[in-house]
């Protein structure tokens, strides 16, 4: 496949829904092409200057000169109003969505990869919102009657009310059963626990065989560790963990280990603590996903005695290493 046709895909520009799909399957199919795709990607996180869209710009044009390829004169106009979009990523045909089949019936898979958030319109008009690096599960036959989805990551759910056909979403040693309601679920694989957050209306957590655990009200969260088997409950600021959705990691009082994960997702790039130490430091604030990943690193050295160096990488994500300050 032409490679700047990655590119393209890469920053948003793809507009044919029938072209997006046939991209995203062949990344999903070819290891090389999908590493050109992530190394662009990690260009754009790692952009220095002040205009976003400028920087982009420039390392376009350095790019098609390098592949021999005609520059498209209005992509610095169109970046001006883009810039947001290709750092938020946040749009709902950029997803890879492909059907698989297992032996028992047909499956469809919609996979979000890093540095992406992605929008999902269910056919019974639910809204599920996905964060990076974060996957669902659903029968091709997905109805009015069967309302069953499985989830790997983080997704925020906006469910369609129906009393006699619940929604249920299985994730870990869990299922949560709706009836309609929003609510936010994380469940990275990596992850010792699960923590499933009710905005508004009302879900029941269940065990695998469907026996109610508990319910949940606005504003509690059921944190579940996977290795004491237990569900720690308590009360939080929703806002703090729906925000992402909207192109935000907004936090409070919290460590930056956890912070630092998140942004690992967002930005397709790895942390490695020099000293361990420093994964205590606490922090309060909302890091914006249009925001180059240089400058969020920045206000963390600002705000503490902590520096950071810039390990670039052509064939893996780029290396961030953080470093307590002498």
């Amino acid at each position: 496949m032409d490679q700047e046709k990655i590119i393209q895909y890469a920053l948003g520009n793809i507009s044919d829904v029938e072209e997006k799909n046939e991209i995203s399957q062949y990344l999903m199919e070819n290891k090389e092409a999908r590493e050109f795709y992530k190394s662009i990607k990690n260009m754009w996180s790692l952009t220095k200057g002040g205009d976003e869209g400028d920087g982009l710009a420039v390392e376009y044009k350095r790019l098609s000169k390098q592949m021999g390829r005609p520059r498209y004169s209005l992509f610095r106009h169109v970046m001006k109003y883009a810039a947001v979009l290709v750092f938020a990523v946040a749009i709902s045909y950029s997803l890879l969505h492909y059907l698989s089949r297992t032996e028992t019936q047909p499956m469809n898979e919609v996979i979000c990869p890093a540095g992406q958030i992605a929008e999902v319109v269910l056919s019974d008009g639910t809204h599920v919102w996905l964060n990076a690096e974060s996957r669902i599960r659903y029968s091709a036959a997905f109805n009015g009657e069967n309302r069953n989805v499985e989830l790997s990551g983080e997704a925020f759910f906006d469910v369609v009310k129906d009393a006699e056909n619940p929604f249920l979403v299985k994730v870990n040693e869990m299922q949560v059963k709706v009836t309609g309601t929003s609510f936010n679920i994380s469940a990275y694989p990596e992850n010792d626990f699960s923590e499933t957050i009710l905005v508004e209306g009302k879900i029941e957590l269940l065990n695998q065989q469907g026996k109610r655990i508990l319910e949940l009200k606005p504003g509690e969260m059921a944190s579940y560790d996977l290795t004491e088997k237990k569900i720690y409950l308590s009360k939080v600021d929703t806002r703090f963990y729906s925000s992402w959705k909207e192109g935000k990691i907004s936090f409070h009082n919290e460590r930056l280990e956890p912070i630092i994960a998140k942004l690992e997702r967002w930005y397709n790039v790895k942390f490695v603590f020099k000293d361990e130490e420093i994964k205590d430091y606490r922090f309060t604030g909302t890091v914006l996903k249009n925001k180059p990943l240089f400058q969020v690193l920045e206000i963390i050295k600002l705000s503490s005695p902590i520096k950071f160096e810039v390990i670039q990488k052509s064939e893996d994500k780029n290396e961030i290493i953080l470093m307590k300050e002498n």
